[in-house]
């Protein structure tokens, strides 16, 4: 049968709380709190702080928190994340090579057949 300790009870807690565990860590983690005081008064004051969360009053965020949220981030990272890119750094090269590719072997071809005479073919 699986063990539970303290550290591991703690981290347990939401996903118990959720119904989210397998049977054997579920059972593991109620034998732990019937013989472990410390642990099931942190549950316990786990369980208050989420029934009170469930009973505020939910609301929507505002339309332009989204915005607000990438701006910050934007010029906290320096540009790193969400900030406009060049068209060169959108385009994988892999891309652009196949293109040139296709575009030099269409160049040949026209210039071959545009001087049917000298046609050569390997």
């Amino acid at each position: 049968m699986k063990t539970v300790d303290h550290v591991q009870a703690e981290e347990l807690f939401s996903s118990y709380w959720d119904e989210d565990l397998d049977p054997e860590t579920q059972k593991a983690l109620e034998e732990h709190l019937k013989t472990c005081l410390v642990c099931r008064r942190e549950y316990q004051a786990f369980e208050t702080t989420v029934r009170s969360v469930e009973g505020l009053h939910k609301m929507s965020a505002p339309g332009h928190l989204a915005e607000g949220v990438k701006d910050r981030i934007r010029k906290r990272s320096k540009g790193r994340f969400f900030a406009p890119r060049k068209l060169s750094e959108r385009v994988p090269y892999e891309v652009v090579s196949l293109l040139m590719l296709g575009l030099l072997l269409a160049v040949y071809v026209v210039l071959q057949l545009a001087q049917p005479a000298q046609l050569r073919l390997p």
